[in-house]
């Protein structure tokens, strides 16, 4: 397996996160005391994978009606200031709804798989690629079904900042560090605390027009779950977060007992 040039993650303050994300600091928690518990910093993650077009993504959302030209133009606008942000994710930020981003690319056959995103970055070979294909689908002919990523992961193909980075470039979503974050029960009953118990997701913050949460396992249909549910006028933003983070936040808040060892 071909290896990537390990980098220091760097971590910015809860001010500077929420203006990327399109928030004002002043207005950024239901719960004022929230800032002091540490809000979950943008990581620029060890071997992360450069952007795809972003012209090309943005031409087929304008001719599939999910955006106007006029959106297009702002938001190009806006990755021109911020370059290292992916189209889908500023588009996220201007309000327009994940799942038909996604969901739009996915359907015009134009979003790379996984796999071809892990190769494109030499991350893995196609060998190795064609070899995981084979077994996962001999696996799911026996009634057992693991995620490509999941199986690269556990077979040590790939490290697990492989894997996040590559969910991250597949469905456009920022990569966020939960270390320190404290889960607030105010802010995660804005998705339900069962469901996102149930579906291991962290809401980071809550404003009168944007939910932002942090997810470990993304897909469509909890893209599209939350976002039928939320108001008028507000719209939710995804994040990418490592699942050993997301277990340890909910676990301190829900679990207060995962820590004890019985002998």
């Amino acid at each position: 397996m071909n290896t990537t040039t390990e980098q220091r993650q760097t971590c910015k303050s809860p001010g500077q996160i929420l203006r990327e994300l399109g928030i004002s600091p002043s207005d950024s928690f239901t719960n004022p005391t929230s800032t002091s518990r540490g809000m979950a910093a943008v990581s620029s993650e060890p071997g992360a994978f450069p952007r795809t077009s972003s012209s090309k993504t943005g031409e087929i959302l304008v001719s599939k009606n999910i955006i106007t030209e006029s959106d297009l133009n702002e938001a190009m606008r806006r990755k021109r200031q911020q370059p290292t942000k992916y189209l889908g994710q500023i588009l996220c930020e201007m309000g327009i709804p994940q799942s038909k981003i996604v969901k739009t690319i996915y359907f015009s056959n134009k979003r790379k798989k996984l796999g071809e995103i892990l190769v494109d970055n030499n991350i893995i070979t196609d060998e190795q690629l064609n070899d995981m294909l084979i077994k996962q689908r001999h696996q799911k002919s026996m009634g057992m079904h693991k995620h490509l990523g999941t199986m690269l992961t556990l077979s040590n193909t790939i490290t697990e900042v492989n894997y996040i980075n590559a969910l991250s470039a597949h469905f456009s979503m920022p990569v966020v560090s939960l270390k320190n974050f404290k889960v607030s029960s105010s802010l995660q009953k804005a998705i339900g605390e069962q469901y996102a118990l149930k579906n291991r997701i962290v809401v980071m913050s809550n404003t009168n027009h944007t939910l932002t949460v942090a997810i470990a396992d993304p897909h469509l249909s909890i893209f599209e779950y939350l976002e039928k549910a939320m108001p008028k006028g507000k719209h939710i933003l995804f994040c990418q977060a490592r699942s050993a983070e997301i277990e340890k936040c909910l676990n301190e808040k829900y679990d207060p007992f995962h820590m004890v060892l019985y002998r």
